[in-house]
């Protein structure tokens, strides 16, 4: 049963998701006489709007681990050489141009899932079925479409607004929303998707649907994005004290094992499960990451590697540090061969994507069984946190940040996945003891730091440089600091958003107008 439902599912997936950009025929119109019709129609299309993000060899998540880290102070391009994967070395030096093959992926990839999230919106409510389980498919379907949107309009701008299937020649003619337009519809989105059921309402065999969290989650990002911390606190108040979905693992390093998928923690995780080693289900974004030097016949492409600025940003006995670098000389139970790291520019490799050979073993290594973790409840505690300082409540904000330190400083250091571990960090009573600063502006400071340490190499440190409107001034720190081109040429004029990609200005007859600077 399961191996025919992942047929069908990559039969639908390769149906749904032919389309590569705006001016693709695949807006749902030229379906909709034999198709859209009944319950199961709009399931199979909204399974591809998940799928969206799945798509081999165009996933999602390594776009956001790649852009949301190796374009800031946390890690470095890496790879074989620094051409290697040239359109993220563009990127990570601040040369991009509107041609670059991330931006424009990253782009599609948003766009696709729009316009598949398009037709379940628009044609579920006249669908034949049980019009509960229906309305709930519009609801997920809103939520990735705000997402997709988030992605667009913190990067991009202003972008398309398309809200309802068009055909090509129509989508051919749209000019570009404002950012304030794109910003107001991801908050529509997601304040519909928020009476999603929780993840405790959903059967086992859905597990991984949009959920409540996730939307109010995205929410609350959206807010602190506009700076809006007044709603930002309504809504984090919601999921931390009222709707009581999440809670922290007591051991940080728990997140990244396998037993603890989608766990008390997850708020949202991409499942990579292989039911059928020969059907490709799995993920490959691991393998990009590991290092090239690995263990035979498992060794990655070496990219996304943590910076030694990031490792030092760490007190020495802070135990998170054994659970995001890899050393070379650790070894994880099962490998026939210690981590080689000699090859990363500062040596460390990310412990977060990578998965031990022992777990790969009868898999193709290009696509191996690994959830992507991509928004944990931490992350939701530390906005709470940031939120009330914001408004004036920094008694009630360290609470929340000091939950945060006390589940690291109870962390083991030691990884009981590695047999041999080079570094373990020496922890004490006086590890990570509370932060008790209740100066607004200096805990303010401590909140955005405790991010970068709780959530380093998950994607979001970009995002958090953007809102807090400091992304130039850190990477050209960095760049001074460490003699690199790493931020030297940021330009806060031009680089807090990307380039619109060209071939669709091109499309378009210049009803696209380009970012400044491109």
């Amino acid at each position: 049963m399961k191996n025919l439902k992942i047929i069908l599912y990559i039969a639908i997936f390769a149906l749904l998701t032919s389309c590569d950009s705006l001016d693709e025929p695949s807006y749902g119109k030229t379906t909709t006489e034999n198709f859209y019709k009944k319950e199961s129609d709009i399931n199979y299309a909204l399974t591809g709007t998940y799928l969206q993000l799945r798509k081999t060899w165009e996933e999602y998540a390594r776009d956001h681990f790649a852009l949301g880290d190796a374009t800031t102070d946390d890690a470095w391009k890496g790879g074989g050489s620094e051409g290697d994967w040239g359109q993220y070395l563009e990127l990570e030096i601040f040369v991009i141009n509107s041609t670059n093959g991330a931006s424009q992926r990253y782009w599609q990839i948003a766009y696709n899932t729009i316009n598949n999230a398009n037709n379940v919106i628009y044609y579920a409510p006249n669908a034949t079925g049980d019009q509960q389980i229906l309305s709930r498919y519009v609801k997920e379907a809103k939520a990735l479409r705000g997402f997709a949107y988030y992605c667009l309009v913190t990067k991009f701008g202003g972008v398309p607004l398309l809200t309802e299937p068009k055909l090509p020649a129509e989508v051919l003619t749209m000019s570009r929303a404002t950012a304030e337009e794109i910003y107001a519809q991801v908050i529509k989105d997601f304040e519909d998707a928020s009476t999603l059921p929780s993840r405790k309402e959903y059967a086992s065999a859905d597990a991984y649907r949009m959920t409540r969290g996730f939307a109010k989650t995205m929410l609350a990002k959206t807010y602190l994005f506009r700076n809006d911390f007044a709603k930002a606190e309504l809504v984090l108040k919601e999921i931390v004290e009222t709707d009581n979905d999440y809670a922290l693992l007591d051991d940080y390093g728990k997140n990244w094992r396998k037993e603890y998928e989608n766990s008390t923690e997850s708020v949202w995780e991409i499942p990579n499960k292989m039911y059928d080693k020969n059907v490709a289900t799995g993920t490959n974004v691991p393998h990009f990451f590991t290092s090239r030097a690995g263990v035979p016949g498992y060794g990655g492409y070496g990219f996304h590697c943590p910076t030694q600025n990031l490792w030092d940003a760490y007190d020495p006995d802070d135990p998170r540090l054994t659970y995001i670098f890899t050393n070379t000389g650790d070894k994880y139970t099962g490998d026939t061969k210690a981590q080689d790291n000699s090859i990363a520019p500062d040596r460390f490799h990310d412990y977060k994507m990578t998965v031990p050979s022992a777990d790969k073993i009868g898999f193709n290594v290009w696509l191996i069984p690994y959830n992507i973790r991509l928004i944990r409840y931490a992350d939701v505690l530390l906005m709470y946190a940031e939120a009330l300082n914001e408004n004036g409540k920094s008694a009630d904000a360290l609470n929340y940040l000091n939950q945060i330190r006390a589940r690291a400083r109870n962390t083991n250091p030691r990884d009981p996945r590695r047999d041999v571990q080079i570094y373990i960090p020496p922890t004490s009573a006086n590890t990570l003891p509370n932060i008790t600063v209740m100066d607004k502006t200096q805990l303010r400071n401590l909140i955005w730091k405790e991010r970068r340490l709780e959530l380093a190499m998950e994607g979001w440190r970009r995002d958090d440089l953007l809102r807090q409107k400091r992304f130039g001034e850190v990477m050209r720190v960095f760049s001074v600091k460490y003699n690199s081109n790493k931020g030297k040429y940021f330009d806060d004029a031009k680089h807090y958003l990307l380039p619109i990609p060209q071939n669709d200005i091109d499309r378009t007859n210049g009803a696209l107008i380009q970012n400044p600077g491109y």
